[in-house]
């Protein structure tokens, strides 16, 4: 059989699924959070990002599928994020969210190398999307900043939501 793609990067890639497994819990894990302190709104927001997170890997799953090369599911690290304030959860996101661009540009770089257009251009249009991501987990940390510490401004930020 004809190999499409090199066992390096079928290596990456599999560790990106467990990177989009890990986003999509670290949002239920945020999305719990909130709910629980009333937030109702505003943990909608998370629940949505994790069902994206999980759209995520279910590309990265298609992709490794569609290129008949093996699926790993790799031991997904325990979310661990203090939270404190809502600045704390909005960093986080923030923070999740650049690392994620860069593990999906080190892919990309990586099929480019090895000549792997099919998942250059996959990686591509997922790193299209980060655009929006970014645009979101910013306006997440501006409005986190305008509420501080004050659980009060964030029940308010959640009614307006």
């Amino acid at each position: 059989m004809i190999k499409l793609i090199s066992d390096g990067l079928t290596a990456t890639l599999n560790e990106q699924l467990a990177h989009e497994k890990y986003n999509a819990n670290l949002y239920l894990f945020i999305a719990g959070d909130l709910k629980n302190r009333g937030f109702n709104h505003l943990a909608a927001h998370f629940e949505g990002q994790h069902a994206e997170e999980t759209e995520h890997s279910l590309i990265i799953y298609n992709l490794l599928t569609d290129l008949n090369a093996p699926v790993e599911l790799r031991a997904i690290d325990e979310v661990k994020l203090a939270i404190g304030s809502v600045v704390d959860i909005a960093r986080g996101y923030l923070e999740r969210e650049i690392v994620t661009t860069k593990s999906l540009d080190e892919i990309k770089e990586q099929a480019i190398a090895e000549a792997c257009p099919v998942v250059e251009e996959r990686i591509r249009q997922m790193l299209f999307l980060q655009q929006n991501e970014y645009a979101e987990a910013t306006d997440w940390l501006d409005h986190a900043e305008i509420c501080g510490n004050d659980w009060f401004k964030v029940m308010v930020w959640d009614g307006q939501k």
